[in-house]
């Protein structure tokens, strides 16, 4: 390349600056300067991976893999399913009560079974009684192992809109 700023491709005549020889985006193949569009024809050509390019890297395979996974039931969307919302049922007087839960906790599987969201005003000690609530909670029910927990901050409506953290916890 010359001192000038700029140079030609020698496959299609487009400018190459220097700035995309030092990025490596244009480069001297076979001694010859090719632009970045030219780079990237060339390299699609020779490319060995693409298709028909070199049969040695098969496909991995498990001893335990399925060619067909189990198919998983549809979920019971009729209307039968649907409960209206009134205090009780959105927990502003009613106390958690794990017996009115009709499928079993499931600890040694993988997946979570329940949750169960907890929230606090962003205070030390609204955190503090949180932590509290959630310790007791997990004391009191022994059979509850978590299988993972997720936490956001957000506004929530009381007597006043106020920023909270909320804790969802999978079981």
């Amino acid at each position: 390349m010359t001192d000038e700023a700029t140079s030609k491709c020698h496959k299609c005549g487009a400018s190459v600056y220097r700035a995309h020889l030092d990025a490596g985006i244009a480069r001297y193949e076979d001694g010859e300067l090719m632009c970045p569009h030219c780079v990237s024809e060339f390299e699609k050509a020779h490319d060995k991976s693409g298709a028909g390019g070199d049969d040695s890297f098969a496909p991995i395979t498990f001893d335990d893999e399925d060619d067909h996974p189990p198919a998983r039931p549809k979920p019971d969307l009729s209307s039968s399913r649907i409960h209206a919302a009134s205090a009780a049922t959105l927990g502003a007087t009613a106390v958690w009560d794990e017996n009115r839960f009709h499928r079993p906790l499931s600890p040694a599987q993988a997946g979570a079974t329940r949750c169960r969201t907890f929230h606090a005003k962003l205070s030390a000690a609204a955190i503090d009684f949180m932590n509290n609530q959630i310790n007791d909670w997990l004391d009191n029910n022994e059979k509850i192992v978590i299988k993972f927990a997720t936490s956001t901050i957000g506004p929530f409506e009381g007597k006043h809109t106020e920023p909270n953290i909320i804790v969802t916890v999978f079981y």
